[in-house]
C-alpha cells in the first residue's frame, strides 16, 4: 500500500477511548462497570491498545516459538498430535481399538497401563515411527517404560524414531498416594537412565493438570507445578544429575478450561516459565523445544445438558492449540457420566481433526501472536505466578507446603469458592444454573468427587454442588 491513508486521521490514545466509554456510560463508574476482576488477582480492561503493549514487549520474544520447524517439506507450520486415550484391560481388544482409532484421525496414543501388559499383543501392527505414544502407568512407571522400550528394541525400531513420553509426575502422584521425596527422586533417576538411548522420548512429566482439575486457579496451578519442578531439579542436581539432561527429558502436562483467552495465555505462560527456569539453571533451551501435552478439562464437564460439553471441549481444544500445545487429548463429552460410549469417543477424536482440516488452525504457526490483550494476560499471569513461586520458596518450597497441607488447603478453598459461584449464579454454566432442563435424562449423579483425605487432591467438577442442588429441587 503506497498511500498511508491512516495518517489523515488523528492519533487516538487509550485515554480518548476511556473518555468516550465514560460518556456512553452516562455517569456510571468505568472501573466498576467495564473492568473485570479475575480470581487470579488482577484486572482485565474492556479493550487494549499499543500503549498497553509497551510494558509487555518482553512477550514478543515468545511469539512464534511453538514447535520446531517441521523436518518434512510441505507440512503445515503448526503441528500437534491428536491423542486418543486407550484404557488397557485386555491387550487383544485394546489392540483392535488402537488400530481403529489410528485409521480414523488419531496420530497419538495415550495408553493407560498396569505395567504387566504383553506389549507384543497390545501394539501388534503399530508403527511408532509415524505416531506419538504416551504412557500413563497406574503403578510402577519403571515397569511400564521398560516394557515399552523392550518392545521397541525387540521389533527393531530405531530409537530416535520413538516419539512421545511418560505421563508420570512423582510429586503430583504424592497428592493421591503418599510417597517420600527420596523415593520419587530414585524413580526419576532410573527413568532418566532408561530413557537415555531414546533421544526423542520424554521420561517424566511436570503435571499442572492435577491442580486445575482439583479446582485451582491458573496462577495456583502454574505456581505449584513449577515449584514442584524446582524441588525435583534441586534434588536431582544435588545427586549429580545434569540439568540439561533433565530439561531435555521433561514433558509438561496441563488441563485447559473454558475461560478461552485466560487458558490460551496460561499455556503460553507455562512455556515462558519453563524457559526462564532453564536459564536460571544455565540450561540453553529453545522455547519451541518445550513439549506441552494438553488435556481438555474434567473440571468444566457437567452431567446435566451433557451435549454442551461438546462445545466446551471445542473451546478448550482451540485454546490449547492457540496456546501452543504439542499434543492434544480431548476428553469424551460424557466422561462425567462414567465410561464413555463409542459415539462420544468418536466425537472427541474428531474435534482435533476438524480444527485442523476444516478450521485450518495448523496453517499459521502462531495466530494469536501480536495480540495486545493476550500479551497483557501473559504478563499478568507470569508475574503473579512468579511472585507466588518466590513466596513458596521462601517458606521452604513445594515439599514443605505439601507436608504442612497449606498447598492442599489453598486449592480446596479456591475449589469451594468456584463451586459456590455456580450455586449463587455469580458464574453462569448453561444447563446447570441457566436454561436448566428439569426433565433432562442426563441429570444423573455421574462421577462425583472421590473420598479425599486432607493430604490429597482429587479431580472433581465445578458443577457438582449446583447439580446436586438441581436434583434435590427436581
Amino acid at each position: 500500500m503506497k498511500d498511508k491513508l491512516f495518517s489523515d486521521f488523528p492519533v487516538t490514545t487509550k485515554q480518548d477511548w476511556i473518555n468516550q466509554a465514560i460518556q456512553e456510560l452516562k455517569g456510571k463508574d468505568f472501573e466498576k462497570t467495564l473492568v473485570t476482576k479475575t480470581r487470579e488477582g488482577f484486572s482485565l480492561d474492556p479493550f487494549y491498545t499499543p500503549e498497553d503493549f509497551k510494558s509487555h514487549e518482553w512477550t514478543k520474544k515468545y511469539q512464534n516459538q511453538v514447535n520446531p520447524k517441521p523436518e518434512i517439506p510441505g507440512i503445515s507450520p503448526r503441528v500437534w498430535s491428536n491423542v486418543v486415550r486407550i484404557d488397557v484391560v485386555d491387550e487383544k481388544s485394546a489392540n483392535i481399538e488402537i488400530l481403529e482409532v489410528l485409521q480414523h484421525g488419531a496420530d497419538g496414543l495415550l495408553l493407560v497401563l498396569e505395567g504387566n501388559e504383553n506389549m507384543d499383543v497390545l501394539l501388534q501392527n503399530v508403527l511408532p515411527q509415524y505416531i506419538q505414544v504416551f504412557l500413563c502407568p497406574k503403578n510402577n512407571p519403571d515397569q511400564a517404560l521398560s516394557a515399552f522400550f523392550d518392545w521397541a528394541n525387540d521389533n527393531g525400531f530405531e530409537k530416535k524414531e520413538i516419539h512421545g513420553g511418560l505421563l508420570w509426575d512423582g510429586f503430583a502422584q504424592a497428592l493421591n498416594a503418599s510417597n517420600d521425596k527420596e523415593s520419587i527422586l530414585d524413580i526419576v533417576e532410573n527413568l532418566l537412565e532408561l530413557g537415555l538411548p531414546f533421544t526423542r522420548f520424554k521420561v517424566f512429566s511436570l503435571n499442572s493438570a492435577i491442580y486445575h482439575d482439583a479446582g485451582g486457579s491458573a496462577v495456583q496451578e502454574m505456581a505449584f507445578c513449577i515449584s514442584a519442578f524446582i524441588e525435583l531439579m534441586d534434588g536431582l542436581t544435588e545427586r549429580g544429575r545434569n540439568p540439561q539432561e533433565i530439561f531435555q527429558k521433561l514433558l509438561v502436562e496441563c488441563s485447559v478450561g473454558s475461560d478461552y483467552f485466560m487458558e490460551i495465555a496460561k499455556v503460553r505462560t507455562l512455556r515462558v516459565l519453563i524457559h526462564q527456569l532453564a536459564a536460571l539453571y544455565q540450561v540453553n533451551l529453545a522455547p519451541e523445544s518445550i513439549f506441552i501435552f494438553a488435556n481438555t478439562s474434567f473440571w468444566t464437564k457437567t452431567t446435566q445438558d451433557v451435549q454442551s460439553n461438546i462445545l466446551r471441549n471445542t473451546t478448550e481444544a482451540m485454546a490449547a492449540i492457540l496456546g501452543g500445545s504439542n499434543a492434544l487429548h480431548v476428553l469424551a463429552h460424557d466422561v462425567a457420566l462414567g465410561a464413555p460410549n463409542e459415539f462420544s469417543k468418536r466425537m472427541a477424536r474428531n474435534v482435533s481433526s476438524i480444527l485442523k482440516e476444516e478450521s485450518y488452525l495448523d496453517k499459521v504457526l502462531d495466530p494469536v501472536s501480536g495480540s495486545y490483550y493476550l500479551a497483557s494476560l501473559m504478563s499478568s499471569l507470569f508475574y503473579k505466578a512468579k511472585d507466588k513461586i518466590e513466596l513458596l520458596e521462601q517458606k521452604g518450597g513445594w515439599w514443605m507446603a505439601y507436608q504442612n497441607l497449606t498447598l492442599q488447603k489453598e486449592i480446596k478453598a479456591m475449589r469451594s469458592e468456584r463451586m459456590l459461584a455456580l450455586v449463587t449464579k455469580e458464574e453462569t454454566k448453561i444447563g446447570v444454573n441457566k436454561y436448566v432442563n428439569r426433565e433432562d435424562s442426563d441429570a444423573v449423579p455421574g462421577i462425583n468427587r472421590m473420598p479425599e483425605d486432607e493430604n490429597q487432591l482429587k479431580s472433581t467438577r465445578q458443577s457438582l454442588l449446583a447439580e446436586n442442588k438441581n436434583q434435590n429441587q427436581g
